[in-house]
């Protein structure tokens, strides 16, 4: 029999829980456990305890990354000039890196290889072999425009090392100007695209990768893995900070996750309803506990990243409410979702960057205020559907 937690903010007493709390004990449903917040992210692990990394074999005609002759180990990552425009970073890759020349007005550092790719139909081919995987890297955008350009020049360096079959796709609120970002949304309007491209792209790796994040090593493989999702972000140092890494907490799932699309299905994407910054990752963490899966981690060697400098956006107060009632929503809020929330307003497609532009609020009745009273009402219709509409669905454990 299935036990599933409400978690809820660590700061409120007893007291104050009974009194002020959306959570009752009359309201909590039977066989489900009540904890901490804190206590559960900070106690709990998502990683799998027992596991093994796909072992595949070389082959030309199904590449694995690992066995690529470019792998070097440290990625000499780029930090450009402040004038670098994405029309440089096409020219780069298709006028001045064919012919060996890494002298550009917007850096002076570049040292990448220049590895043969050919572009067809939207993706990124490495010309010596035909990788396994044909992979997605979806990154999500809000105002951040130089820090897109630095991820978008270095990226492509990185997956060719890895001689990847890929597309870049940037997925940028737009609307509601000024508004708070909504990243579950935008990942959810990303894979909805791919999976409305499919018969042409033939996705079957998802990377959900965070803008600021530029990974360090190659051995850092940007391949999913068969059964598990794969969380690469395990150590990230500031970029001027050229010693001192960071080690997140066990429950955390953000910055790079690498996930199959029928991965993605399974737990429902991401939640629609985190407007802010905070709580839609560990939202997602509990989706794929409450459907038995884990995650598994590269080597604590490989897997590090330097983080670009950024303003921190405004802050989830309602975080702690919406992950209270995370799993007893998962199938009334997420990708199966998305279709009436979201527009796309404009699609440019380069030859280095599948860009979006989405209005995320496109049904203009779900955006509330961080307050209790709006969560409440909002919460309270959802709930309703939710014990009226939902079904249960089993997954075998894989912990």
């Amino acid at each position: 029999m299935n036990i599933m937690s409400i978690i809820y903010n660590v700061s409120n007493n007893c007291h104050k829980f009974e009194r002020n709390s959306l959570i009752q004990s009359s309201s909590i449903p039977p066989q489900y456990l009540l904890v901490p917040y804190n206590e559960f992210t900070l106690r709990t692990s998502i990683s799998c305890h027992s596991f093994k990394f796909d072992k595949p074999k070389k082959n030309l005609s199904q590449f694995h990354p690992k066995f690529s002759p470019y792998l070097r180990g440290i990625f000499p990552f780029v930090i450009p000039y402040s004038n670098i425009t994405f029309n440089d970073i096409e020219n780069f890759y298709t006028k001045i890196f064919l012919k060996n020349q890494n002298q550009t007005s917007f850096a002076s550092n570049i040292t990448f290889e220049n590895i043969p790719y050919r572009y067809e139909n939207g993706m990124w081919y490495p010309i010596e072999v035909i990788s396994a995987q044909r992979t997605a890297i979806l990154v999500p955008l809000q105002n951040r425009d130089y820090n897109s350009k630095v991820f978008l020049l270095n990226i492509h360096a990185f997956a060719r090392r890895q001689l990847l079959t890929y597309i870049i796709i940037f997925i940028e609120q737009v609307y509601p100007l000024r508004s708070r970002f909504n990243k579950g949304r935008l990942y959810n309007a990303g894979v909805r695209y791919i999976q409305q491209q499919q018969q042409l792209l033939n996705i079957t790796c998802l990377i959900l990768h965070d803008v600021d994040l530029i990974p360090e090593n190659d051995g850092n493989l940007y391949s999913c893995e068969s059964t598990h999702p794969k969380h690469t972000t395990t150590r990230v140092r500031q970029l001027n900070n050229t010693q001192r890494y960071t080690r997140y907490y066990e429950f955390l799932i953000g910055g790079v996750l690498l996930l199959t699309l029928d991965m993605y299905k399974i737990v429902n994407g991401f939640s629609n309803l985190y407007w802010g910054w905070g709580g839609e990752d560990d939202d997602l963490s509990l989706r794929l506990i409450q459907r038995r899966m884990c995650v598994i981690r590269p080597n604590y060697d490989l897997a590090i990243y330097v983080a670009l400098p950024h303003r921190r956006g405004q802050r989830n107060h309602a975080r702690f409410q919406l992950l209270t009632w995370s799993t007893v929503r998962l199938n009334a809020d997420g990708y199966e979702q998305i279709d009436s929330m979201i527009r796309i307003i404009n699609i440019r497609k380069t030859l280095t960057v599948t860009h979006l532009k989405i209005n995320v609020n496109a049904d203009q009745n779900l955006y509330k205020s961080s307050s209790m009273k709006n969560f409440q009402s909002s919460f309270s219709k959802n709930y309703n559907y939710i014990t009226t509409n939902s079904r249960t669905i089993t997954t075998p454990r894989i912990f």
